[in-house]
């Protein structure tokens, strides 16, 4: 007899099974879905039988033993596994290795295991929660019980619903992320697998375990980017692994949000998703309203372009009474974002992605994040060879230098900043703190305490060329105006007061209506699935001609299985130059009731250097 057999190790995405026969003191006791051990290349290690074939093959090698003898998956769990391998372009052992425990085998072969069993199917349904406060954020947990995952977006947030949970569930909560140490890891997922622990709080790698029930999901904070596997991989999101869930286990599925993302509010309004509050006759989520919204700061007029500061003449006067906490929010990290000449236009650009430098007044230096190119800074035009050069725009470096002089010599505040590259408090006095910071610092900040909040530079963050960066800055404001307390205040200056998102504070449906109206004349998410592909190399024309081709193959494979889909670029991404490699890709838009599905088939036509990214964050960034 023949096993296959998933190796649990870095695999080619080729490679989904290698074949091995099976002793005959094990040919009984063999079974879909256990670990077992095998020899591979040149030393043994562990891997997951995915079938049984009663062929021979005396050239193959033997299986070696089996490390447990209860199953850990069923067959239609690693069907789904299997699948979408296919649809991230990935070995099936990825996705494997990320829903076990740590791999010791001493620990493994003692261990016990319950055995997998399948309940019947049932009907399940979609809803949606919105809440507008922490007393409605409570009664979405209020009646939750027997088996049910809540995904968070981030590690910050599974303490934050652990708060929240009724005291009779707090004894049948365990959580999962990737952080936990290798003895947390070992000991929850066995807490999870055996059914001791019901109530399961993790991040998105925790949608992989392997359950032997669920009831209900709720993915909670569902707007938040975070959710989307961004930075590994495979890239894939949240809200789409979650349908392959609720379809594997027949369970429940429900969103929540206090800032719901535009893609539930089209599915709401279609009436796709149940709504836990009843709609307007116009359809509308959201009640107009008056009261505590963020103060909008024209930044435009003439007495702020005569202050050389970066903050309006009345926010440095509230920065320097303040006796609380302050938090100065910007998305940019550095001292100032653009070198500038004045009198001929010449702008400092990182010659391998032609983005422009960022100055580091510490250092003295212009640098790029992206290619690590650094050069020193002039003050003298290398082009006209005029002293006309400005930094412009300004980032953590600057904002916390002109905090600084504003408080003058003054010592009754700490000032922190604190951005992806430092974020860990800096200070153990108990002073009040004044934090200067990006996306990073808003888990450190103590919001009872803090007063006076002011989001810099959003006219930059607007003027990014990406499809969801509205959406993002909508959602940062929400998240900041749902956890202020209610006497503090929020100021966020701008060069455009009459901007939608602006106009739209006070009448929340106005921008999800209006970004919509957008992204359907584009064909863009979530009118149609975007799945984007991409390839660097050390050529940027050897990059550029690879896309273009795998472009027109892909063209040619649409018209030949007849679907209904297009294709965006192919185009350069930004920065074009990345880790020492140039990166060039195209967007595929579907127009399809199963989407995955066709990005599966296309997936065959995607050269093995490739990189796949469906429902991306960004479609530019490599």
């Amino acid at each position: 007899m023949i096993v296959k057999v998933i190796p649990l190790t870095r695999l080619p995405r080729a490679f989904s099974f290698f074949d091995y026969t099976i002793p005959e003191n094990l040919e009984k006791s063999l079974k879909t879905g256990q670990l077992v051990e095998i020899p591979f290349r040149s030393k043994n290690i562990f891997g997951i039988v995915y079938d049984i074939e009663k062929n021979d093959n005396e050239k193959l090698k033997e299986l070696k033993s089996i490390v447990n003898e209860i199953a850990i998956f069923s067959k239609k769990q690693l069907e789904m596994y299997l699948l979408l391998s296919e649809i991230y372009l990935i070995s099936p052992s990825v996705l494997l290795k990320m829903s076990l425990l740590p791999l010791q085998k001493r620990k493994l072969q003692k261990i016990a295991l319950q055995t997998v069993t399948e309940k019947a199917k049932k009907e399940n349904t979609q809803s949606y929660y919105f809440y507008n406060s922490k007393e409605e954020h409570k009664k979405i947990y209020k009646n939750i019980e027997n088996n049910t995952l809540l995904i968070v977006p981030e590690v910050r947030q599974i303490e934050e619903i652990k708060k929240i949970l009724p005291k009779k569930l707090q004894d049948k909560t365990v959580v999962w992320y990737s952080e936990l140490s290798t003895k947390q890891k070992f000991e929850n997922w066995l807490q999870i697998k055996n059914g001791e622990k019901t109530i399961i709080i993790g991040t998105r790698n925790a949608l992989f375990l392997p359950f032997n029930n669920l009831d209900k999901i709720i993915i909670d904070f569902e707007h938040d980017e975070n959710l989307k596997s961004w930075d590994s991989t495979p890239k894939f999101q949240t809200k789409d692994i979650v349908k392959f869930l609720q379809k594997l286990y027949s369970c429940d599925l429900s969103f929540a949000s206090f800032s719901p993302s535009f893609e539930k509010y089209y599915e709401i309004n279609k009436g796709q998703i149940e709504y836990s509050k009843k709609l307007t006759k116009d359809k509308l989520l959201f009640k107009n309203t008056k009261s505590n919204l963020p103060t909008v700061i024209n930044i435009s007029n003439k007495n702020f372009s005569q202050n050389k500061s970066v903050f309006s003449l009345d926010l440095e006067e509230r920065i320097r009474t303040a006796t609380k906490d302050v938090f100065i929010y910007i998305n940019r990290k550095g001292f100032a974002t653009t070198t500038q000449c004045l009198n001929c236009g010449y702008i400092a650009r990182d010659p391998q992605t032609n983005l422009p430098l960022i100055y580091d007044q510490s250092k003295n230096i212009l640098y790029s994040p992206y290619s690590k190119f650094s050069q020193k800074f002039s003050p003298t035009c290398p082009e006209c060879k005029s002293e006309l050069i400005k930094n412009y725009g300004y980032g953590t470096e600057l904002v916390e230098q002109e905090v600084k002089k504003i408080r003058n010599t003054e010592i009754t505040h700490d000032i922190i900043k604190l951005d992806k590259d430092s974020n860990q408090l800096e200070t153990t006095s108990n002073q009040a703190r004044i934090i200067i910071g990006t996306n990073a610092a808003i888990k450190a900040i103590n919001w009872k305490q803090t007063d006076l909040i002011i989001f810099l530079d959003i006219d930059r963050q607007l003027a990014i060329p990406e499809y969801l960066s509205q959406e993002n800055i909508w959602h940062n404001i929400q998240e900041i105006n749902y956890y202020r307390n209610e006497q503090s205040n929020f100021y966020i200056q701008t060069n455009n007061p009459e901007h939608t998102i602006f106009k739209s504070l006070g009448e929340k449906d106005r921008i999800y209506r209006t970004e919509l109206n957008t992204r359907q004349k584009l064909g863009l998410f979530p009118y149609q699935y975007v799945v984007k592909y991409y390839c660097g190399t050390d050529s940027e024309n050897k990059s550029k001609n690879l896309s273009e081709q795998t472009a027109k193959n892909v063209m040619t494979a649409l018209t030949k299985l007849a679907k209904n889909a297009t294709i965006l670029g192919p185009y350069e991404m930004q920065p074009k130059y990345f880790r020492k490699q140039y990166w060039y890709g195209f967007a595929l838009k579907i127009a399809d009731k199963n989407p995955l599905s066709v990005a599966k088939q296309i997936n065959q036509y995607i050269p093995g250097n490739f990189k796949i990214d469906p429902n991306p964050i960004s479609l530019l960034s490599p």
